[in-house]
């Protein structure tokens, strides 16, 4: 008998298929899914879900990523020279106090 074969979105899941794909995929998605046409032309990216009676093809994100201006790039790269001073301050106060060999106990 030859497996049903349905397309769905992640988010309609039941409990027992995102208990499923939790299973399938527990380190994420990535190098597992496929892109396909559908019927309005759109590229859909999925990944494939299968039970005892049925191959899933899962939708994932259908939403645009969101697209960062060139100064929250660089935010996201390069830390603000701000952040850099107090990280040197930080790392300053972190070392460790030096032995002094002179006691006052002399």
């Amino acid at each position: 008998m030859e497996k049903k074969k349905v397309v769905t979105d992640y988010s309609k899941l039941s409990e027992e298929l995102l208990k499923l794909y939790d299973e399938t995929y527990p380190t994420g998605i990535a190098g597992n899914t496929i892109r396909f046409p559908n019927v309005k032309e759109e590229i859909v990216t999925a990944v494939r879900l299968e039970t005892n009676d049925t191959i899933y093809l899962v939708k994932v994100s259908a939403k645009p990523k969101e697209v960062l201006t060139e100064e929250q790039m660089d935010d996201l790269v390069r830390p603000s020279e701000k952040e850099e001073s107090e990280e040197d301050e930080k790392s300053e106060d972190d070392e460790e106090p030096r032995n002094n060999p002179t006691s006052d106990d002399d």
